[in-house]
């Protein structure tokens, strides 16, 4: 069953302010080794980088025209000795072997080329990407926050994990097209890293020729904020949630609220009653509330 965290706001109530990391070279506009095999993003690698098998496998990763600068990122499945090496890219490092389903992606935390320091809590990933899949093939970006060691299949690093966002390509999409993904949070603790894996074709069942274009992506942080009411007014209202419920605490019953998702959607509205049904699947969601006295808004985690 899905649990809500309690949310309660008093006289003492504080708020987040977020540094705002971002991905590195998130952009893809600074490249190393251009016109070679080894032709990669600034801070991210692939398969001629990887830890194994780097000099027998196939150049996946190039660059293309952008979306709004002068590149962005392409990466296409090719077969290899009758085996479909995914078009694949990680800001940490890539472990690769014959047998794809022994293949994986790491946070190297002893050298700086394989990890990125991150200790932020992002809501969502959003950015751009073109797809053309082959046979029913998806491609797809991952994205976790963890401590210690991180690797993309876990393969027993599940415990290290602090959040982790997933989107998955699937439509061929000819245009530029906006993708938005949240963090689901598993832990409350302070990530050390950040691991990011983009793919064009579907694990160990990759298409030969799926090809992925991806730009702009980007950390999207919404704060809790305070619009209008005054810290020394913050006692008369409380939200409560757990078990698929919202539990509003407010003087004036006339007061409205709504949620909406990190897209800025709203999914639901209505009055602060004391009680109200709230059955959503697991993301960040943000609670308005109106008063006479004013509004504020508040993130609500759903596990």
């Amino acid at each position: 069953m899905k649990t809500l965290f309690t949310l309660l706001i008093g006289v003492t109530a504080s708020f987040l302010t977020f540094s705002q990391q971002q991905l590195q070279n998130g952009d893809f506009e600074s490249w190393d080794n251009i016109g070679t095999a080894e032709e990669e993003p600034t801070n991210w690698s692939s398969l001629k980088t990887a830890d194994n098998l780097a000099g027998s496998a196939p150049q996946v990763l190039s660059q293309d025209a952008g979306r709004t600068g002068g590149f962005c990122l392409k990466l296409e499945v090719k077969e290899v000795f009758g085996i479909q090496a995914n078009g694949i890219m990680t800001n940490g490092r890539v472990h690769a072997e014959f047998n794809p389903e022994n293949g994986y992606v790491y946070t190297d935390p002893n050298d700086t080329r394989w990890h990125t320091a991150f200790t932020d809590q992002p809501d969502s990933i959003v950015g751009w990407y073109k797809y053309a899949p082959q046979n029913g093939d998806k491609g797809k970006i991952e994205i976790i926050l963890h401590v210690n060691q991180g690797n993309l299949p876990y393969n027993g690093t599940e415990n290290n994990m602090i959040a982790r966002a997933k989107y998955e390509f699937t439509a061929a999409q000819a245009n530029w097209t906006r993708f938005a993904k949240a963090f689901s949070y598993v832990s409350t603790a302070n990530p050390e890293y950040i691991l990011a894996t983009v793919t064009s074709g579907d694990s160990t069942v990759s298409e030969t020729g799926s090809t992925l274009w991806v730009d702009d992506l980007s950390l999207v942080y919404n704060q809790d904020t305070t619009n209008s009411i005054e810290n020394n007014e913050m006692h008369e209202f409380a939200i409560n949630g757990s078990n698929g419920f919202l539990y509003f605490e407010v003087e004036d019953e006339s007061t409205d609220y709504q949620v909406s998702d990190v897209s800025g959607k709203i999914i639901q509205s209505g009055k602060a009653s004391q009680k109200v049904p709230f059955e959503h699947k697991s993301g960040i969601y943000f609670i308005r509330i109106d008063s006479a006295k004013g509004n504020f808004i508040k993130k609500l985690y759903i596990h």
